[in-house]
């Protein structure tokens, strides 16, 4: 006799066979893939650079500050050379400032007393070309009846102005604006 199952018995038989297919297969994929596999396995054991960089790092760290604490020290003291190289060129300038004062001052005194000893028409004549500030402070370092005589001798206008200056009434730049 043939072998000879009904249709509800094939369908019941291949659902049991789609569902044991359907459990046991994911499972024998997962048992096939390397994802599967427990860590334990993969561990590999450090290499010697490895060992190596581990061993001399708190030497390499300490050299470190070491050379940093060495490059700190050098600045330093270029620092302070270069603070006392400046220093010594503010005291050569000051010195410096202070000759070419004194000169300008001696400089100054003898126009002073040029003028002063000049007849009156030729010192208004010097007085009257030169530039306000510097007519004024030679009038202002002359004695009152000197720079009185050179001021009676001067255009009117300009002695004005020089006057009004010795004054402190007006200022060069005051008369230059608008």
């Amino acid at each position: 006799m043939p072998f000879n199952l009904d249709t509800c018995r094939r369908t019941g038989l291949l659902a049991a066979l789609a569902f044991s297919i359907a459990l046991v297969g994911p499972i024998a994929a997962n048992a096939q893939s390397p994802r599967g596999k427990p860590k334990a396995e993969t561990i590999v054991p450090p290499g010697d650079s490895e060992l190596y960089c581990q061993n001399i790092a708190e030497a390499a760290s300490e050299a470190r500050i070491r050379w940093q604490t060495w490059k700190l020290i050098s600045l330093e003291a270029r620092l302070r050379d270069r603070i006392a190289e400046l220093q010594r060129k503010e005291r050569e300038f000051e010195t410096w400032v202070k000759r070419r004062e004194d000169l300008l001052n001696e400089v100054e005194d003898q126009v002073v007393t040029i003028i002063g000893r000049m007849r009156p028409e030729a010192a208004a004549a010097q007085l009257s070309t030169t530039d306000e500030e510097a007519a004024v402070g030679v009038l202002l370092k002359l004695k009152a009846r000197v720079a009185s005589s050179i001021l009676d001798e001067m255009e009117p206008s300009r002695a004005a102005q020089l006057t009004q200056s010795m004054m402190g009434l007006t200022y060069p730049e005051a008369q230059r604006s608008f």
